[in-house]
């Protein structure tokens, strides 16, 4: 810890809540000002009354802290810990952090090889008036683990610059260090009230739930100094899992710094310093189990710090290595109730434990991060990343994730990777790489997937929503999908859009109004349960059927006939359009907005009985997970995993049409950096000058040389629903079906589609080439404010946030129709690709193991905007669907669907395109499925959809 600064006046006080109590609302309570002097006060928000102060702190050069480390229970863990054969050896990493460890470790900190420090004190200095902006008055802010709060300071100042009132909590095992650091602060704040909180994770975290989560109160937690390495990748996603099940709420902040994976030999020097401080450290923890126990058990003579960086993993370990033969011997003494019930079969007999030369006793390790690994923690944890931040040195990354109203699962697949690194483990194993290393607190392939599935799912740290359930098909979105589906429409429909300015817009002429989808989505469920009796099982048990055992639609049941279908008119002449639903032409004559909400509710409830009563049958059958699911349920399920898509992809068309509406809502999430600086200079009336910006340089191209042939389609008839196992089942739309394959010519296609500064830069040439007007008009992209508004600017683009300034979004992927895409290529000298080249692409770069780094899909809501792309990695999918030049028609094979006759074949008219990948609002479900096929009028230019180049060979 920093040693004690001059106080300045005026004097602040500070509060110490001692938490560790069971009862959390009987806090023991020491109120003191920045110069030492006790007080009793009222803290707002906390139990108030005649509390007793905690215990006085230890001397500063005492080697343990005694009012933190007070359990006998540690005695056992220690020894638990210990008395396990060769390579189960292992020692909390507590017992490094006594008070004598915390000064050791803030040295640490202070060394230049220990380069965390310094990196995260250069990203808050840069960023710390960013971080302010987001967190709204009123906030409590909450540090894990808060130490010597040097960096902290920087955050805390930048709240008083911005006014923002704020309470800070500063959580930490010491009382003498957690007062000697809120001490430090001195008196310099006013909007900021500060208070330590004495304990641990395991106690600050109910507690921060039993005082604030059900308040309403702004929250956010800051996790710093890269502790989220001292737990492997699992233990860190079940953490911030519970914290964000238990603590969170939307709109709620995280704040946590990861190391990354950087140089080995960095990394090396970082964890053994060339002064011995980390050395130190590491041996004092030998001396402080003494303490603890109560007797000398080591002798750090006996031990070598064994420190090495797994490079592989992205971890530095380490242990306490015996350099001889050894037996630890521990006095047995009856001093706690678990030792008592030992005394008959023991006999207070010693306790030996053998320590072999070379074995490794396991003590701390150190996780670094790729973000990869950031992303799929954040997906397990239900949280999203609204900012990062890199240090000038690149070596460490600060993120800022957000926990908001719902969250679509994304890259499971990864994600379990990621959690589960078990292929790894047994290829080490295997391999005998250098890498492995005898200690079973290292061997990651330990715990499985298998395992975090037993967890029952309504634990606060359960990961079922990444592990799934045994008993739940992954073809069959579960209930909790669902739910976060509905939220997920909730926000667009009931925040974004306003209900007594906007229910009858029509920001595209070529759809209905948005009153029409509002209905259209409960009526689409409603319709396809009762055609189907989907959960005609559901009302015979309730007894609440139809004659001859039939469901019937919900009432009112006209909406059936109001709401089951769409229009998409043939953009040349508006007249030809699909079959479709007769609706109301008079704006009075719609039915009124709070009986479709009722309406919707009453569908959603129809469907959840049907998903609870499914659920309920699989916890039953616990020799055969899935049996509960029996042929004859084929049906129902494809029926709900079809009105799941069908929710899905028109929530993406809902919002696509209120980015054309200049009266959008902004969604109830955290903007992204760039809106709060649009509106500071709003605020200041600043004058808007045109700003510079780079345009990328040519897209890198990638080179198939060879004829080839790719599979396009999975096998999915629904003829054969309640003829095959369900393990064998997966769901497509009917243009999926049937798995073929294509022949493929030799090609050469972009890296990354193109972007807005690519595409502005076309249309200014076509401009000095004097196009005419009309033509120059075609080819102006409907993502871009009005043509009229740009005659000596920029354009602007439209976002779910309003306009976004060109400068920002100059990288971004261009939206455009395929009709303006084809323009583009053709100046080019090149064209688009070919529906199999695309999945050739996009194929070969997701089965490689080695080349270009791929970007991670901006896809399901990661972000609620594109983000810009970049010569460094491959794009692959997000941001935008992608068009292609292959026409939208029936193919060899092609069956139309049986639930839903006209899907695909009412739009094989030769005017469609076939567009491919999945935009930043398409749901993973969606995007993450290669054989998924979307298609749209070639002139369409509205959709979320842009292009990559691409030329024969």
């Amino acid at each position: 810890m920093i040693p004690s600064r001059d106080v300045v006046s005026p004097v602040q006080t500070y509060t110490i809540l001692d938490i560790r109590t069971p009862d959390a609302s009987s806090v023991n309570k020491l109120v003191k000002s920045t110069q030492g002097v006790s007080q009793q006060t009222t803290l707002s928000g906390i139990p108030s009354g005649d509390v007793a102060a905690p215990p006085s702190p230890p001397p500063s050069t005492h080697p343990s802290v005694e009012d933190a480390f007070n359990s006998a229970d540690l005695v056992d863990t220690i020894l638990d810990s210990l008395d396990q054969p060769q390579s189960l050896k292992s020692i909390p990493t507590f017992v490094l952090y006594d008070t004598l460890g915390l000064q050791l470790f803030d040295q640490i900190t202070c060394l230049d090889e220990y380069y965390l420090t310094n990196a995260e004190r250069a990203i808050l200095q840069e960023h710390a008036d960013d971080l302010a902006d987001r967190v709204k008055n009123g906030s409590i802010i909450i540090e894990l683990g808060a130490g010597s709060l040097k960096k902290t300071e920087l955050i805390l100042k930048a709240m008083e610059k911005k006014k923002k009132r704020v309470t800070y909590y500063a959580l930490d095992l010491d009382q003498h260090e957690l007062e000697k650091s809120l001490s430090s602060l001195g008196g310099q704040f006013n909007y900021v009230q500060l208070v330590g909180l004495l304990g641990t994770y395991e106690q600050g975290i109910p507690w921060l739930s039993q005082q604030y989560t059900s308040r309403g109160t702004p929250k956010v937690v800051l996790w710093l100094g890269s502790s989220i390495g001292n737990q492997s990748r699992q233990e860190s996603a079940t953490f911030l899992r519970r914290l964000q099940r238990t603590c969170l709420q939307p709109g709620d902040l995280c704040v946590i710094g990861f190391d990354r994976r950087n140089d080995p030999s960095v990394i090396s020097k970082a964890y053994d310093d060339s002064q011995g401080v980390t050395r130190r450290f590491i041996m004092n923890g030998l001396d402080h189990v003494n303490v603890i126990l109560g007797q000398t058990l080591f002798h750090q003579d006996d031990f070598d710090y064994d420190s090495r960086y797994q490079s592989h993993y992205g971890r530095h370990v380490a242990h306490y290595r015996a350099k001889k033969d050894l037996t630890l011997t521990y006095s047995r003494k009856n001093d706690n109730e678990k030792q008592q019930q030992l005394k008959n079969e023991t006999s207070n007999s010693p306790l030996r434990i053998k320590v072999a030369k070379n074995e490794l006793i396991h003590v701390e390790h150190s996780y670094k991060y790729n973000m990869n690994e950031i992303a799929h923690i954040l997906n397990a944890a239900e949280l999203d990343m609204v900012e990062q931040w890199l240090d000038p040195q690149r070596q460490y990354r600060l993120v800022v994730a957000e926990c908001r109203p719902f969250h679509f699962e994304r890259d499971i697949q990864g994600t379990l990777a990621t959690l589960f690194p078990y292929d790894d483990y047994q290829n080490d194993v295997t391999m005998d790489r250098p890498e492995h290393l005898n200690c079973a607190t290292c061997d990651t392939g330990t715990s499985s997937i298998q395992q975090a599935q037993q967890v029952e799912a309504n634990s606060a740290g359960s990961l079922i929503n990444i592990t799934g359930s045994r008993h739940w098909p992954q073809a069959v979105p579960s209930l909790h999908e669902w739910e976060q589906l509905w939220t997920s429409w909730d926000i667009v429909t009931q925040t974004m859009l306003n209900h007594k300015t906007m229910l009858f817009e029509r920001p595209i002429a070529l759809r209905h109004p948005f009153i029409f989808y509002l209905g259209h989505i409960p009526a689409f469920l409603d319709i396809m349960l009762t055609r189907h009796q989907a959960d005609q099982e559901v009302a015979m048990m309730e007894n609440q059927s139809a004659p001859q055992g039939k469901t019937s639609l919900t009432e009112p049941a006209v909406y059936a006939d109001i709401f089951e279908r769409g229009i998409d008119p043939d953009m040349d002449d508006p007249t030809q359009c699909n079959p479709h639903s007769e609706v109301p032409e008079e704006n009075q004559d719609w039915p009124a907005v709070e009986s479709i909400l009722q309406y919707q509710q009453t569908v959603r409830h129809r469907l959840r009985k049907l998903l609870l009563h499914w659920d309920a049958e699989g916890y039953n059958y616990t020799n055969d997970a899935l049996a509960w699911m029996v042929p004859s349920r084929q049906r129902a399920a494809r029926v709900v995993w079809l009105c799941f898509e069908h929710e899905a992809m028109h929530l993406e068309t809902l919002l696509y049409m209120l980015v054309q509406s200049p009266n959008i809502n902004h969604p109830a999430v955290a903007p992204p950096a760039w809106y709060y600086s649009q509106q500071q200079q709003q605020q200041q009336q600043q004058q808007q000058q045109q700003p510079m910006f780079d345009i990328l340089s040519p897209a890198p191209l990638m080179t198939f040389n060879t004829d080839t042939t790719v599979q396009l389609g999975h096998d999915d008839e629904e003829a054969m629903d309640g003829k095959k196992t369900f393990e064998t089942v997966e769901f497509g739309w009917d243009n999926e079906h049937p798995k073929r394959m294509v022949p493929v010519s030799p090609f050469e296609i972009q890296y990354r589609p193109v972007t807005n500064g690519e595409y502005w830069q076309f249309w200014k040439q076509q401009q000095q080439q004097q196009q005419k007007e009309s033509t120059l008009a075609a080819w102006w992209p409907a993502s871009w404010n009005d043509l009229s508004e740009c005659t000596t600017t920029t354009p602007k683009i439209k976002t779910s946030f309003g306009w976004c300034d060109f400068s920002v979004a100059v990288h971004w992927p261009v939206q455009v129709s395929s009709v303006q895409a084809d323009a583009y290529a053709n100046a080019m000298h090149m064209r688009l690709p070919t529906e199999e080249e695309w999945t050739l692409f996009r194929n070969t770069i997701n089965t490689a193991k080695e080349g270009a780094p791929r970007n991670i899909a901006n896809i399901g809501f990661a972000s609620w905007t594109p983000l810009p792309l970049n010569n460094d990695q491959v794009h692959v999918v997000g941001d935008v669907w992608e068009w292609t030049s292959s026409e939208w028609q029936a193919h060899q094979g092609f069956i139309s669907s049986q639930l839903y006759p006209g899907y695909s074949a009412d739009f094989f008219d030769g005017k469609h395109r076939v567009v491919l990948g999945g935009s930043w609002a398409t749901h993973p479900r969606i995007a993450e499925r290669p054989s998924f096929r979307n298609w749209y009028q070639a002139a369409y230019p509205y959709v979320f959809s842009g292009f990559r180049l691409c030329r024969s060979l």
